[in-house]
């Protein structure tokens, strides 16, 4: 039975190429030389799997692959790393798999419009290690905002893992509703900042794209930018957001604007 494979993710640096790929009900990751790959084809995800299919180990069973070039020949090392998931957990909540999920829109490489049971969500993921630290800061801010009640962000859902819960890589929040910020609504901002100021969080980015008015109230989305009471600087953040969200509402650039 041929195995269906396709190229979900990637990660390209100089001194190596990471790819996250979907293999049957499976997630792999591929950590392989520059050289393995032409330039003119290492975004193209058929032509990239056609490359990968030449590599010795590339049909065992493993959940990462390190492919080196050698002065003997191409080196595979099976599982040399681990596939990354979120260490802490600080909302208890549902778990769901992400290949249970249907991608109904791409938001951006990270987020995306997705159908849960008939439900529809926003769906935000680390695809890879060092998008992680982001994706937990976001998940602590959601967690002081569950533990004191705040309507002022979307309701976190629960997370979302590949292959086994402990391989967290993601959440699921609400779909919000609403317009982004005119100048006109920049006391429903204020409001909503001072709020989390109170409950010790600096959203570090009060891009009016990451803020969606519903009726009398001003919802903040993406924290992974945020700072907390225990932070060092937190202080210093608390003066700069106010004036970061007057600039942002005036700002006609579109930068920023992922169509949330």
């Amino acid at each position: 039975m041929e195995v269906k494979e396709e190229l979900l993710s990637l990660d390209l640096e100089d001194s190596d190429y990471l790819y996250r790929i979907r293999r049957d009900d499976r997630i792999i990751y591929v950590s392989i030389s520059p050289d393995l790959v032409p330039k003119s084809d290492r975004t193209n995800g058929p032509k990239v799997l056609s490359h990968l299919k030449r590599i010795p180990r590339w049909s065992d069973c493993w959940r990462t692959l390190t492919v080196e070039k050698t002065p003997n020949g191409i080196l595979s090392e099976v599982d040399r790393f681990l596939p990354h998931s979120l260490a802490e957990h600080h909302i208890s909540g549902q778990y769901y798999n992400l290949l249970n999920l249907t991608r109904i829109r791409r938001i951006s490489d990270r987020v995306s419009l997705v159908s849960q049971n008939h439900r529809k969500c926003m769906l935000k993921i680390a695809r890879f290690e060092h998008e992680l630290e982001a994706l937990s800061t976001e998940i602590r801010a959601y967690s002081i905002l569950q533990a004191h009640h705040s309507t002022l962000a979307p309701t976190f859902l629960g997370y979302v893992y590949e292959e086994e819960e402990n391989r967290v890589i993601g959440f699921l929040m609400e779909v919000l509703q609403g317009y982004h910020p005119h100048l006109r609504d920049q006391q429903l901002c204020k409001d909503a900042i001072q709020e989390f100021h109170e409950i010790g969080i600096v959203h570090g980015d009060p891009n009016k794209y990451n803020i969606l008015v519903e009726g009398d109230t001003a919802k903040f989305i993406d924290f992974e930018e945020a700072t907390f009471w225990d932070d060092y600087d937190f202080g210093k953040s608390i003066e700069e957001e106010g004036h970061n969200l007057i600039r942002s509402l005036t700002d006609t650039s579109g930068l920023g604007n992922y169509g949330f």
